[in-house]
C-alpha cells in the first residue's frame, strides 16, 4: 500500500486524506494545530466567532457530506468547524505535528516534523502540501511607531475588547468589511481605512443567496463569449445596478460602471447598513506611516484611533528546501505566490502535488485539485505531460504578471473547476436530452456535480446535493 503524507488539516488536507482513502493509499495528516479545520479552527483559527463564510454554504461543501437540514445560508466559523468535523471522522489527523520540511529521498518523498520536542523524520511515497495560503499573517512595514493596540485580523476575536475605544480598521476586502460592520454594530467607533473601491454587493438576490444565481454555467459561457474588456465592461455595469457603487456612500470611492477594468468587489448586508446608518466612517487612502495615535495616509490626513486591525491579507508557507522554492518561482505575491499546472502539479516534482494553496474558497476546486493529485500519485492515472504542465505553468505566471491585476488568480470558478475535472473525465455530461441538463447548466455548480459520473462516481448522494440547491435557488430554505 503506497503512502501518503497530507501537510495540514484544514479543508483541503481533509479533502486529500479522504480520496486518499478511497483510492486505497495510506495517507498520514500532519497538523501542527491541537485541532483540524485551518481557518476555521476555534480558539486559535484566523476565523472570529461571528465570522461567516463567503459563499452560501451549497458552494462550500464537499460532495459526499450535505449540510444539516436548516443550516443558515452562510454558516458561522463553529457551524463551518462543526461541518468538517463530520468530515473527517474517520480521518485521524496527527495533530500537534510541525513539518519543516519536505524534500526528494530516491523515488519518494522525506518528511521532517517536530513533535512533543523531538524531531521526527520518515520518508513516504508520496507527499501533498495542503497547508493553504492563510499560513503566514501579513502586515505592511511602515516607518513610526504606533502607541496603541495593533493586531492581525487573524487575531481579532470579536468588538468585546474594543468597546469605548476609536478603531481603525485597515483594508476593504472580506475579513475587513465584515470586521468593521460587526464593531459599528456594537457602538465601537470606528474608521474603515481603504486604498482603493470595491463594488458592495448584496448577498440575496430576492431572497436567494446571490452566488447561487451567479456561479453558473450559463453565465460562465456569457463571459467567455466576450473579450475580456467587454466581459469586465459587462459586469461592471451589472454591478452599478445592483446598488453596489460604493460612491453613494463617499464620492471619493466612486467606481466607473462602464469601466473595462476588472472589477474588485465584496459581499456584505451589514456594512452598507451601517454607513448608511452613519455609525461607521470612511478614510480613504493608502497606510504610509504610524504615529504615535494612528495612522497618516498618502495624502496626509491622519486617522486617530486607540487601536488597528489589519486586515491586509496572508502569504503561504511552504516547507520545501530553497531549491524546490526556485523551482516553483515562489514569491512574494499576494495574487500567485507559486507556479503549478492547474495549482496542482510541475513537471520537476514528481510524487509531490499541492491542494488548496491558492487564493479561493470554493469546496468543489479544492475537492476536485484533491481527487485529482490522489488518482495521479496512486498511479491510477498517468502525470500530465510535461509539455502540458509547462503550457500550464505559463498560463499562471501570465495571471502574475496581468496588470491590471485580477481580485482572484481563478476568478473564473465554474470554468477552472470543470478544467480541473476534465482531467481525470469526471465532468458531468452536459447533453441537453439529459435528465439534469437544466440543473447543471444554469443550477449553481457545487462540488455534487462531479460525483454523477466518471472515477469515483456517487450519483444518489450527488443528486440529493443537485435537489438540494435547487430548492434553494427556488427561494425556499433547505
Amino acid at each position: 500500500m503506497r503512502s501518503l503524507a497530507i501537510i495540514g488539516a484544514g479543508p483541503a488536507g481533509l479533502a486529500t486524506a479522504r480520496a486518499a482513502l478511497e483510492a486505497g493509499l495510506r495517507p498520514v495528516l500532519f497538523e501542527r494545530a491541537p485541532q483540524l479545520g485551518g481557518v476555521w479552527r476555534p480558539g486559535t483559527g484566523a476565523a472570529w466567532p461571528g465570522m461567516t463564510t463567503n459563499l452560501s454554504h451549497p458552494l462550500c461543501s464537499f460532495s459526499d457530506r450535505v449540510w444539516p437540514a436548516g443550516t443558515r445560508d452562510f454558516p458561522l466559523r463553529d457551524e463551518v468547524y462543526g461541518y468538517l468535523s463530520g468530515y473527517a471522522h474517520d480521518l485521524a489527523p496527527r495533530y500537534g505535528c510541525t513539518v519543516t520540511e519536505v524534500a526528494p529521498a530516491g523515488r519518494g518523498w522525506s518528511v521532517t516534523w517536530t513533535e512533543t520536542g523531538r524531531e521526527h523524520r520518515e520518508v513516504f511515497d508520496t507527499a501533498v502540501l495542503a497547508s493553504g495560503v492563510f499560513s503566514r499573517p501579513w502586515t505592511p512595514e511602515l516607518p513610526g511607531a504606533f502607541g496603541g493596540e495593533s493586531v492581525h485580523s487573524s487575531g481579532y476575536r470579536g468588538p468585546g475588547g474594543y468597546l469605548g475605544k476609536r478603531v481603525a480598521v485597515v483594508g476593504m476586502s472580506f475579513s475587513g468589511t465584515e470586521i468593521a460592520a460587526e464593531l459599528a454594530e456594537a457602538g465601537v467607533e470606528t474608521t474603515a481605512v481603504t486604498g482603493r473601491p470595491f463594488w458592495l454587493l448584496p448577498r440575496y438576490t430576492n431572497g436567494v443567496p446571490r452566488d447561487l444565481l451567479g456561479m453558473t454555467r450559463a453565465r460562465q459561457h456569457e463571459r467567455d463569449r466576450l473579450p475580456s474588456p467587454e466581459a469586465n465592461r459587462a459586469a461592471n455595469t451589472r454591478y452599478d445596478a445592483l446598488g453596489g457603487n460604493p460612491g453613494r456612500f463617499d464620492p471619493r470611492l466612486t467606481l466607473d460602471p462602464s469601466s473595462t477594468l476588472p472589477p474588485h468587489l465584496v459581499a456584505s448586508d451589514r456594512l452598507p447598513a451601517q454607513l448608511n446608518a452613519g455609525t461607521l466612517r470612511i478614510a480613504v487612502g493608502h497606510v504610509v506611516a504610524l504615529t504615535d495615535n494612528g495612522l497618516r495616509l498618502a495624502d496626509g490626513s491622519t486617522v486617530d484611533c486607540d487601536a488597528v486591525i489589519w486586515c491586509t491579507g496572508y502569504r503561504p508557507e511552504l516547507p520545501l528546501p530553497e531549491p524546490l522554492l526556485a523551482e516553483i518561482d515562489f514569491a512574494d505575491d499576494w495574487l500567485q505566490p507559486l507556479l503549478l499546472h492547474g495549482c496542482t502539479f510541475h513537471p520537476a516534482l514528481p510524487g509531490l502535488a499541492f491542494v488548496g494553496v491558492y487564493r479561493g474558497p470554493f469546496f468543489a476546486v479544492i475537492e476536485l485539485q484533491a481527487r485529482w493529485a490522489v488518482a495521479v500519485l496512486s498511479v491510477q492515472l498517468p502525470p500530465p505531460a510535461d509539455e502540458v504542465m509547462r503550457a500550464g505553468i505559463q498560463a499562471e505566471l501570465d495571471i502574475r504578471l496581468a496588470r491590471p491585476r485580477p481580485q482572484f488568480p481563478h476568478g473564473d470558478y465554474v470554468a477552472f473547476a470543470d478544467r480541473l475535472a476534465t482531467q481525470f473525465d469526471v465532468l458531468p455530461s452536459l447533453d441537453p436530452a439529459g435528465e439534469w441538463y437544466e440543473q447543471l447548466w444554469h443550477g449553481p455548480v457545487i462540488a455534487g456535480h462531479y460525483r454523477l459520473r466518471g472515477p469515483g462516481a456517487k450519483p444518489e448522494i450527488a443528486v440529493q446535493q443537485l435537489r438540494s440547491a435547487q430548492v434553494r435557488v427556488a427561494g425556499r430554505p433547505v
